[in-house]
């Protein structure tokens, strides 16, 4: 029997995963597409490895495809089996080669960092999509994460719910969806940190795309122990706070060594909560697949709210997992 060399693709079963995946596809959007129109929802997931032999993702954002396959999956180059399948699941919805954008993903975060590049470019793309009265500006082709984490759109809708005359404090802002769901929800005033300076101008775009007061937008490019120290010493505090972090980073921690969410997150969460308002909440969350949380030494009541934020169109129930924290009143 011959042996399959290194970075080729076995045509037949390519073939016969595109015809797979292209079927379980063109259902879930038969189900799915009616409901999220009617929501106002313009971006969902289509399918999530529903099937052991096809360990991929596929998304929709408004008539493009974005097709993820799992490193260590079917081929160990990027090619064939991708091209292959991914043509597969275009043709089934009948989008446009065009509108379809193939990647590769890695299964350990620590081989990468958590939005690394796939191409040249750099901040948002062209296109905006819907979700529930607000849109968001996306990049299908440079990284391999879109600028919009579909995980978290449960999430947006009860920060938009929340925020009316509140203080917002988003760290690791990304590219500032939760900013914008803030301050449609009616927030006072919302205070949006990250590192990187192409993530805070995203977030000024999002803000833009929607109209939004950058008046009442306060945007602050720094790393976010650093941030909250020198807030804290300033007597600053806010009355929610958005703490949804990476699962490593090479810049930050404790100690200036780097983050690692497991290791880390008891830290940050503690001096997170100080600059939590008494009587306010922090709203935590995380993508890491092994995370346990540590909080027997925060002063806080803890309530995990994960069943609450993980949208309909994912199988896995635990893509994250949430946490509301309230800060304990000062004896």
């Amino acid at each position: 029997m011959a042996r399959e060399l290194p970075g080729t693709v076995d045509e037949a079963k390519a073939q016969r995963h595109a015809e797979m995946l292209g079927r379980r596809v063109a259902k879930t959007f038969k189900k799915l597409k009616p409901r999220f129109d009617r929501e106002g929802v313009g971006a969902f997931r289509l399918y999530d490895r529903d099937i052991p032999e096809v360990r991929a993702v596929v998304d929709w954002y408004e008539g493009h495809l974005v097709l993820g396959e799992y490193a260590r999956a079917q081929t160990e180059a990027f090619g064939d089996w991708l091209h292959v399948v991914g043509q597969g699941v275009a043709e089934a919805l009948r989008v446009p080669p065009a509108h379809l954008h193939l990647k590769r993903r890695r299964t350990r975060p620590r081989d990468g960092q958590r939005y690394e590049k796939s191409g040249s470019g750099r901040g948002p793309g062209p296109l905006a999509v819907g979700e529930r009265g607000l849109r968001f500006r996306v990049n299908l082709r440079d990284y391999l994460d879109t600028g919009l984490f579909l995980d978290q759109r449960e999430a947006r809708r009860e920060v938009q719910q929340a925020s009316a005359g509140r203080s917002v404090l988003n760290l690791f802002a990304y590219t500032g969806t939760f900013s914008a769901a803030a301050l449609a929800g009616g927030a006072k005033h919302v205070t949006s940190v990250d590192v990187s300076k192409t993530y805070i101008d995203w977030t000024q775009s999002n803000l833009r795309e929607n109209d939004l007061s950058l008046e009442r937008h306060e945007p602050a490019r720094n790393e976010v122990f650093a941030f909250l120290q020198h807030a804290l010493k300033h007597g600053r505090r806010w009355d929610l706070v958005i703490v949804d972090p990476p699962s490593f980073s090479t810049t930050g921690g404790p100690q200036a060594r780097g983050f690692d969410i497991q290791r880390d997150h008891e830290a940050l969460l503690a001096i997170a909560l100080r600059a939590t308002t008494p009587g306010g909440t922090l709203r935590f969350s995380t993508n890491h697949q092994r995370f346990e949380l540590h909080g027997s030494g925060l002063d806080a009541e803890i309530h995990e709210t994960t069943e609450d934020t993980v949208p309909i169109d994912f199988r896995n129930p635990q893509v994250h997992r949430s946490w509301r924290l309230l800060p304990r009143p000062s004896r």
